[in-house]
């Protein structure tokens, strides 16, 4: 008998957000392409450099089927969008996770908000429900990556949930255990997103640690964690 979930294929939320801004949470699917690239271009540079590591000036199409054509168990992405004056969708924000190959109860996790819908509790409220549904799925741990030398970010880790990251290139990945029994767990995260929601931290998503590479035929990446 199947599990009910919550966060399902057809999952839809509409909240409000601090400024008054209505928004609909809901899953990221292939149709969201466009709303993909539109929000990447509102990224500042700075925003860009920290989720990338890299000047990247557009996403690639390859880039895009892959963020988008996700499967909902292995790679969860969860949108948030807003509507203009004539009815059609903003994106907001996307926080997403992927689960390891080799340990799929861990996997590593990304949140990016747009420049202009930062310090308004979006980055909070997709990290609740990130977590929720890795939970469902689950996921007992998130690989957390931010950019080394942000000491005001590891003194709040070692505050909070004392652990030795590990280095990896211009990042350090911390991991971090979504039980909230465990000592560091979603109190951990919750500091942590709303930095990335007040536009103070970006988290370094599983994008920023390899290339991409040309999708195989069918859409399939030709390496399964390739992100």
């Amino acid at each position: 008998m199947a599990t009910h979930r919550r966060f399902h294929a057809h999952y839809r939320e509409r909240l409000m957000l601090l400024d008054g801004t209505w928004a609909e949470v809901r899953m990221v699917c292939p149709e969201d392409a466009p709303l993909l690239s539109e929000g990447f271009a509102r990224l500042s540079a700075r925003s860009r450099f920290q989720r990338f590591l890299s000047a990247k000036s557009r996403l690639s199409e390859e880039e895009l089927r892959y963020l988008t054509a996700v499967d909902g168990e292995r790679h969860v992405a969860i949108g948030a969008v807003t509507w203009d004056d004539t009815g059609e969708e903003v994106g907001l924000g996307v926080a997403r996770f992927i689960r390891l190959e080799e340990t799929p109860e861990v996997a590593e996790m990304a949140i990016t908000v747009v420049d202009d819908a930062q310090g308004k509790g979006l980055g909070r409220v997709l990290m609740d429900i990130l977590v929720a549904a890795a939970r469902e799925r689950g996921v007992e741990r998130f690989e957390v990556r931010v950019l080394a030398g942000n000491e005001a970010m590891y003194r709040l880790v070692q505050a909070l949930a004392p652990c030795e990251p590990e280095r990896e290139g211009e990042a350090l990945c911390f991991n971090v255990p979504l039980n909230p029994a465990l000592s560091g767990g979603t109190e951990l995260l919750r500091p942590l997103l709303a930095l990335a929601a007040q536009g103070a931290l970006t988290l370094i998503g599983p994008t920023c640690r390899r290339r991409f590479l040309p999708l195989a035929p069918g859409g399939a990446p030709p390496e399964a964690r390739a992100s």
